[in-house]
């Protein structure tokens, strides 16, 4: 059984708030699942960040690390590498320039930007107040709200929070920068976060008997990792359940292939799933 805390009156008066208030009352809208975009109000921010693709990389890291200091010389070694260290800073300098320029058009001269700051030491950082929201950060909020929920036990609310969540993740973390290698702890951190959200929504929609939606997320856990043995058994047992018991066996001989390519032998489970369809087909 779950764990029920105590009533905490800050912490339920935040989860009443719903997720899309959020976003609706933010002034910049910043997306990392699916293609990336941002969004000034209601206008998307599209052609400005398709021709300045380092401003565009350069934002995407201060939108992940809101608060972080990153150097110059950071900077420089992720998105200018192959070039000379000082046309390197000259292109950093016109590229921070650029942000500020293009996030705030009616910064004067000289004046400080409201969002990226500059310590004496050429360290810089993203300030994101009130006026952003991301989806990485609601996808944060999310998970943390799901969590809570379901230590109380309210199997409902805890389902429609990893939903929410299983729908950003779904659309793949910046499919367009599968190459960046400087995102691969990000990419990990959500693909791990999107695995245990399909897990719970399993083990949820399994306890509630709603087959559709357990074979909904179990396909896909398995478009993120196909020897998922508990997708592959939630899948099995749900088509068994249902009556589709050619499609149950077909799903099982193929993963039963798949762990013998690769020299592994299925666990009891299995071997106790392949009885249950014999047993159907006698």
């Amino acid at each position: 059984m779950p764990r029920i805390y105590d009533e905490n009156p800050f912490l339920t008066e935040k989860l009443h708030i719903h997720p899309r208030e959020h976003e609706h009352q933010a002034v910049y809208r910043g997306y990392f699942f699916g293609q990336f975009r941002l969004f000034y109000k209601k206008e998307p921010v599209g052609e400005l960040m398709r021709r300045r693709n380092k401003a565009r990389m350069l934002l995407k890291w201060f939108l992940l690390n809101p608060g972080k200091l990153g150097s110059a010389d950071e900077f420089i070694d992720l998105f200018w590498p192959d070039i000379s260290a000082d046309t390197a800073l000259c292109n950093f300098h016109v590229t921070i320039h650029y942000l500020r320029h293009m996030l705030e058009p009616a910064l004067k001269s000289r004046q400080e930007s409201t969002y990226i700051h500059r310590k004496p030491n050429n360290f810089y950082w993203f300030q994101m107040d009130e006026h952003w929201w991301t989806d990485v950060n609601d996808v944060q909020k999310l998970f943390e709200r799901a969590r809570e929920y379901d230590s109380r036990g309210d199997d409902k609310k805890a389902a429609f929070y990893y939903r929410k969540i299983a729908s950003y993740c779904s659309a793949g973390f910046l499919p367009e920068d599968e190459a960046e290698e400087w995102l691969i702890p990000y990419r990990r951190r959500y693909d791990l976060i999107y695995s245990q959200v399909l897990m719970r929504l399993i083990q949820l929609y399994t306890q509630r008997d709603e087959l559709e939606e357990v074979l909904e997320y179990a396909y896909q856990w398995l478009l993120i990792d196909p020897y998922s043995e508990i997708a592959i058994r939630a899948i099995v047992d749900a088509h068994l359940q249902q009556g589709n018991i050619s499609i149950a066996q077909r799903r099982l001989d193929a993963f039963w292939r798949s762990l013998r390519d690769l020299g592994l032998h299925p666990g009891k489970e299995f071997h106790a799933l392949r009885a249950r369809i014999l047993a159907a087909n006698n």
